[in-house]
């Protein structure tokens, strides 16, 4: 049991952490070491912060309490509205009319030996229908990466283990994930008898080698998601493994193929290891601002964003400067934001909405991309 304040996992493996655990099983033992000692500086994660967001959204939503929409972007309330539609579509081809049904929202669960908790999950919606005897877990991925197939989520299957173990009556349990950005076909697995049997005995396993084999690490292109990852000899050397290259000829001698993949993964992981070393020195020399931590450097509090919350103020402003064709040439529209109010007024959303939107704006609106960058193919994109 742990004494850290704030831990709702009780410094315990948590279901989404049972993919990363399966690979390394020390990396649990590691991460608690690392907290209990206050050396833990936690990264920024600007895709975390939102999905943080847009969870608590889904979450009144769902409860039918009162939404403040004020704190979230128009590209978070899109997502959000996007999960809502996919969950009630989800909800509708899974009902069968049961007469008595609980809902849970974002409640832990524990699976527990006699009074021991052995590790906890917290599903982003649960519904029981304990009419049929079955039970539906929904969880949200609000980013635009794929994540592994429902049939293939260890996350997801600690999950329905959990519900299971909690409500032994429940016969079958649908499992899925709703990820509005990637795909519109909810990826769904169902567990019955024998499913629930072998998928207990595998979670079990693996929770139990994080105890038997605390001390085992293995690093991997998982240490990426691992928040002990810079106190991690095995992390770290990992990442050292990067091969030596030929300046002038590195393009040449870059391997393809699975090395080429081997390489990129361990990129990845350095990546992340430098990234907690920046994290780290910004907490030191804001804990410590007047330490010499690094000479010659200085402790920048950010870039400073103007914005023109209304814009006819500004071309009143300027009237004698500028016309208000002029300023609206040097505008860079919130197309989302612009979107999502048409859908408001006509009360529309969802696929219904980016469907109009696209129509009515494709002589107006023009589609441009960013620098390219590598990302994981994509279920269907490995398929063709």
């Amino acid at each position: 049991m742990s004494d850290l304040p704030n831990d709702p996992r009780r410094s315990l493996l948590s279901a989404s952490k049972f993919a990363r655990a399966a690979n390394c099983p020390g990396s649990v033992a590691l991460e608690n070491e690392i907290r209990s000692r206050g050396r833990y500086y936690e990264l920024p994660d600007s895709a975390r912060t939102s999905g943080i967001k847009i969870h608590e959204w889904l979450a009144l939503e769902a409860l039918g309490k009162a939404l403040d929409e004020t704190n979230l972007s128009s590209d978070e309330r899109a997502t959000a509205k996007m999960c809502v539609e996919l969950r009630n579509n989800s909800l509708a081809s899974w009902d069968r009319g049961g007469k008595e049904t609980q809902l849970f929202i974002e409640k832990r669960f524990w699976y527990r030996r006699g009074a021991r908790p052995l590790f906890s999950g917290q599903p982003d919606y649960v519904k029981i229908d304990y009419t049929n005897h079955r039970a539906l877990i929904l969880d949200y991925k609000t980013g635009r990466m794929e994540v592994e197939q429902a049939s293939d989520s260890l996350q997801l299957r600690a999950e329905v283990v959990l519900l299971k173990d909690n409500f032994p009556d429940l016969e079958e349990i649908s499992a899925g994930i709703i990820e509005p950005w990637v795909s519109w076909d909810l990826l769904q697995v169902v567990y019955k008898a024998d499913d629930l049997r072998q998928a207990e005995n595998q979670i079990l396993a693996i929770c139990d080698r994080t105890i038997w084999e605390a001390d085992k690490r293995v690093a991997g292109p998982w240490c990426k998601h691992c928040r002990a990852k810079s106190f991690c000899h095995e992390a770290i050397q990992y990442a050292q493994g990067i091969q030596r290259f030929d300046p002038e000829r590195m393009v040449a001698e870059l391997p393809r193929g699975e090395e080429g993949t081997k390489l990129w993964e361990r990129v990845k992981v350095a990546r992340k290891l430098l990234e907690a070393i920046e994290a780290a020195y910004l907490e030191i020399i804001k804990n410590s601002p007047h330490d010499n931590v690094l000479p010659g450097y200085v402790l920048e509090h950010g870039r400073a964003r103007r914005r023109v919350p209304y814009p006819e103020k500004l071309k009143e402003a300027l009237k004698d400067y500028l016309t208000g064709p002029e300023i609206d040439g040097c505008a860079d529209y919130r197309v989302a934001r612009i979107q999502e109010m048409v859908g408001f007024k006509r009360g529309i959303e969802g696929q219904k909405l980016a469907a109009l939107f696209a129509e009515l704006t494709k002589d107006a609106v023009v589609v441009t991309y960013d620098e390219p960058f590598i990302r994981k193919a994509r279920k269907r994109e490995r398929m063709d």
